[in-house]
């Protein structure tokens, strides 16, 4: 196969380089086709448990996401009732706003003699002696008193703003909510909810998408420049990425395939592995040059003995991201797809496209003299002596580090709260605790009741349950028609209780529906009284706690409701649960899987034998990722799962040492001497892929979004590790255990 690339790329390079133009001309034209997917839908698995209750409970009351806003100010008086009277009016016209529940919309009840009489809780015109009756009256309804709507003191005041839970983009819905409390409302506000978070990871991914990445463009031309010193060592490498993002976003775009806000991760990653890919190939051309050489002579040889190497290891890289095919999560898929797909198109590039332009090329009059004495290669010399004197030691040492390793693995913890997602102290971390601490919670999730909710008893456990789990860590107040009979009957018999019969529940139901909007019912609880639900409030915790949270409230509610309904669970929280157990199932699966990949198909060329040795360095990266993950007490979320894959695609380089040694046994070196050429050559280019790499990672440090920023110093510090364990623990186990190789590159080569 070899000698056919090196063939075509030398004698048909012409006919190559017009191929890659118009194939990536082509693509380019469906990058303006490309969207953004602006909803949490890509989020949500596939099989998560609680999609069946939450249809269900869509279909029944409608399935709404909040955005929940704290006004703080003199509530009461007639400029700030006014102003929330205005905001909520204009509120109501933006798309995708479904219901504000707030002071606007609240109803107060009469009753005057025997006939209940609703009307807006804010009339028309105010003054003092309204403004008062306001106050009295949310002090004292049972169903406003504990500052669901205004704070005791007066100070604040909540507006709950309802949007679709599928097909809204929150994005649009936040900023016109932001954009109208800033002209319209003169104190301060804080805003909190799924919606919120939505936007912030949208708005946060669209900033990453282009500075990042040209971050990460930049710091890898500043390593490329520091390796080769020539135009083209820094232009051609980032050619093959460039051309790589562009065969992966433009075949989207035409597929109509929308990207999410993970997409950054993506491509990030292909701008530092593909870049590496081109790194391996100029590195044997400039050595080939160095030695006489010509040009095309250079080209062939390359392709011959480095090509193999960068061909296996770059399909092994793109195979490993495909194992993202099998999560139940439309975005973790997605991003398998992203990576794949760029690492095939960089290597691509690298192996066809870049060899094709050096064979047109004038043969270089300045390069650099690779092989040539100097500080690095003086360490390089030193470092392989060391490493064939010591090579038991760092096998034993090797080991020691994976036992410790596996201590810190088993301390790790699944954390996929999106709240964690922003750093402390941030805006949207400050309006969550401010509306925590007035509301009780920012976030919430839904209890299905299916029973006779005209039973007086069932209402009443429905009441204390609502109470009694305020006194869980975390739960805040709880809305149901328990509440709205218990008001409702107050206000028609001055009874501080409910009715004490199915018959008095149901004639109250149907007095409020003759006076009132029948969908301040139904929002509630079906009209044939069978189904209805709960919403309980939560604070934003982390998915542990969630866990703990929902064991505890759901323990509470079969000892208070039992047999006298069925109750199930959904809504946002469980929603987060669900997406941490697909993160771990996805875990598990495609670090495994990824795992075997590479060694099957990094065998193709190699002995099962030299391919599980290889894999050795690897093994070590992936261990000593995960167990400095739980030492530091690292959660588990979205992007620290994806580590381990990625690993694998930054360090399956370590191919290029065993293919060298190999190549050298086979030119009649003995082992230390083969593994001593071996450092020398593909462990200077190894040197630099991890500098490389390292830069590009480098570049998600600088993320405001907490996951990204963390997974670019882990990465950071895998690329460190596997530069390392490359270039010691890898040479002493090839000393060890493949002294006589009997593989399956010399057949290979010669294809």
């Amino acid at each position: 196969m070899m000698k056919l690339i090196a063939n075509l790329v030398t004698k048909k390079s012409r006919f190559v380089v017009a191929a890659f133009i118009l194939i990536t001309a082509f693509l380019a034209m469906g990058l303006p086709k490309l969207e953004m997917d602006p909803t949490m839908n890509a989020f949500i698995p596939d099989d998560s448990p609680i999609a069946e209750i939450s249809a269900e409970v869509e279909e029944l009351f409608g399935l709404d996401t909040v955005t929940i806003a704290i006004l703080e100010g003199d509530i009461y008086t007639k400029e700030s009732l006014n102003a929330i009277k205005q905001i909520t009016k204009d509120l109501k016209k933006v798309e995708g706003i479904n219901n504000i529940t707030g002071l606007a919309d609240a109803k107060r009840m009469e009753d005057d003699d025997g006939f209940l009489i609703v009307e807006d809780l804010i009339p028309k015109r105010l003054n003092d002696e309204k403004i008062a009756a306001i106050k009295n009256y949310l002090n004292t309804a049972y169903i406003y008193k504990d500052g669901l709507l205004v704070s005791k003191d007066g100070r604040k005041a909540t507006l709950i703003i309802e949007t679709d839970a599928v097909d809204v983009d929150s994005l649009a819905v936040v900023t016109a909510v932001r954009e109208k409390l800033d002209s319209d409302w003169n104190g301060k506000y804080w805003l909190a909810g799924s919606n919120l978070i939505t936007a912030e990871m949208r708005q946060t991914m669209q900033s990453d998408l282009i500075y990042l990445n040209l971050f990460a463009a930049f710091m890898i031309l500043i390593a490329l420049f520091f390796n080769f010193r020539t135009l083209r060592g820094m232009v051609l490498p980032l050619l093959t990425v460039v051309t790589g993002i562009i065969w992966t976003m433009g075949t989207m775009g035409w597929f109509d395939i929308m990207i999410t806000s993970m997409s950054v991760i993506g491509i990030v990653a292909i701008l530092a592995v593909g870049s590496s890919f081109a790194l391996h190939i100029l590195g044997r051309y400039y050595h080939e040059i160095a030695i006489g050489k010509t040009n095309r002579e250079a080209v062939y040889n390359t392709m011959q003995e480095t090509g193999l190497g960068v061909l296996i290891s770059g399909v092994a890289i793109s195979v490993a991201m495909t194992t993202f095919f099998l999560s139940s999560m439309p975005a973790v898929r997605l991003l398998g797809l992203i990576t794949a797909l760029g690492v095939f198109g960089a290597l691509m590039g690298s192996v066809l496209l870049v060899p094709s332009i050096l064979s047109l090329s004038p043969q270089p009059k300045h390069y650099p003299k690779l092989a040539s004495d100097g500080p690095i290669l003086r360490f390089l010399k030193k470092l392989a002596y060391w490493d064939a004197k010591n090579k038991k030691a760092i096998l034993i040492v090797s080991a020691v580090l994976a036992v410790i390793s596996i201590f810190g693995i088993v301390k790790i913890i699944p954390d996929s709260a999106l709240i964690n997602y922003f750093k402390e102290g941030s805006v949207i971390r400050t309006g969550f605790n401010v509306v925590e601490d007035q509301f009780g919670g920012s976030s919430q999730f839904t209890v299905l009741v299916e029973g006779d909710l005209n039973d007086p008893e069932l209402l009443k456990s429905m009441l204390e349950l609502g109470e009694r789990s305020k006194e869980i860590d975390g739960i805040g107040s709880s809305l149901s028609i328990a509440n709205v009979v218990r008001n409702l009957h107050e206000v028609l018999t001055g009874e501080e209780n409910l009715p004490d019969s199915r018959e008095a529940v149901a004639q109250e139901l149907l007095i409020y529906q003759m006076s009132g909007d029948v969908s301040d019912i139904t929002k509630f609880m079906t009209l044939d009284a069978t189904k209805g639900k709960m919403s309980v409030g939560m604070k934003s915790v982390s998915t542990q706690r969630i866990e703990e949270i929902l064991d505890t409230y759901e323990n509470l509610a079969d000892e208070i409701i039992g047999d006298k309904a069925k109750l199930q669970y959904t809504g946002y929280s469980l929603e987060q649960l669900a997406i941490q157990d697909a993160i771990f199932h996805d875990f598990k699966t495609s670090l495994t899987l990824a795992i075997l990949l590479v060694i099957i198909i990094d065998s193709f060329v190699r002995s099962y034998k030299a391919a599980l040795v290889t894999i050795i360095a690897l093994l070590l990266t992936i261990a000593l990722q995960y167990g400095f993950l739980g030492f530091l007490n690292i959660r588990l979320d979205l992007s620290t799962m994806l580590m381990g894959a990625l690993a694998i695609g930054v360090g399956d380089y370590a191919i290029h040492l065993t293919v060298r040694y190999m190549e050298d046994r086979r030119n009649g070196l003995e082992p230390e001497a083969a593994m001593t050429s071996a450092i020398l050559t593909s462990g200077r280019s190894i040197f630099f892929t991890a500098l490389t790499l390292g830069a590009g990672f480098s570049a998600l440090m600088f993320s405001d979004f907490v996951p990204i920023q963390t997974l670019g110093k882990l990465m950071s510090f895998t690329v460190i590790t596997v530069g390392i364990t490359s270039l010691t623990l890898l040479p002493a186990a090839v000393l060890v255990f493949l002294r006589n190789p009997q593989g399956k590159a010399k057949e290979a080569l010669n294809v």
